[in-house]
């Protein structure tokens, strides 16, 4: 049978209708390797499995399966009897299992295991992520907390710098008018100093003035 034969055959496979000798020889001609008959195969048996689905059930008479199990058997004795140790064909999917060896108890143990130290890998990654970000969280809400603080003692001292200024402002009006004094008592001082001597002036004129008088009265 050429290719073209063998992938029309498909869909029949898909649904079990063939024939046993096609049937082999389709599954011989899937297990070389065909990737287009095996994916054709996949997606008519996808088909195949949501098809009954879609029909309506009718109940088979009663007599039906008598009558296919008497043809089955008027049709094939002599191979039944002759081939007792033939090896039945492969129903349809079958051969995908022969694409791969049978899982051995070891493999399944070791896959268990493997599973198991996986999860366990990955509970204590969460179990570290979230302990991760709870810390994170928690030095977050520190951070916060203290730039709330540093904001308040900004403030505070900003106060306090401008109280400064103030106090600066007013101890250079203070000296200002310590200096404007001082200048007022200098010259108080000044003028008094003038005073004096003048004063003195009079007093050392006024007994000569009397002195003269009393020559000349």
């Amino acid at each position: 049978m050429t290719h073209e034969d063998l992938e029309e055959t498909v869909p029949l496979y898909a649904i079990g209708a063939l024939e046993k000798i096609e049937r082999q020889a389709l599954e011989a001609h899937l297990l070389s390797g065909c990737i287009p008959c095996r994916t054709a195969l996949k997606e008519f048996q996808s088909v195949a499995v949501a098809l009954p689905f879609a029909l309506n059930i009718v109940a088979p008479p009663r007599a039906l399966k008598a009558k296919i199990m008497g043809a089955r058997t008027q049709a094939h004795p002599a191979e039944t009897d002759s081939n007792p140790f033939v090896k039945p064909s492969l129903e349809p999917g079958e051969w995908m299992k022969h694409l791969s060896p049978p899982t051995s108890p070891a493999t399944t143990l070791f896959g268990w295991a493997l599973s198991i130290v996986i999860a366990g890998v990955m509970g204590l990654l969460i179990f570290v992520g979230w302990n991760t970000s709870a810390r994170v969280t928690e030095d977050a809400s520190k951070l916060v907390e203290l730039q709330t603080q540093a904001e308040a003692a900004s403030a505070k001292l900003a106060t306090l710098q401008q109280q400064l200024s103030e106090r600066e402002e007013e101890l250079a009006q203070t000296r200002e008018e310590l200096q404007r004094r001082m200048e007022e008592l200098a010259e108080v001082k000044d003028l008094l100093i003038h005073r004096e001597a003048e004063l003195d002036d009079l007093k050392a004129r006024v007994p000569g003035h009397r002195r003269h008088s009393a020559q000349f009265p």
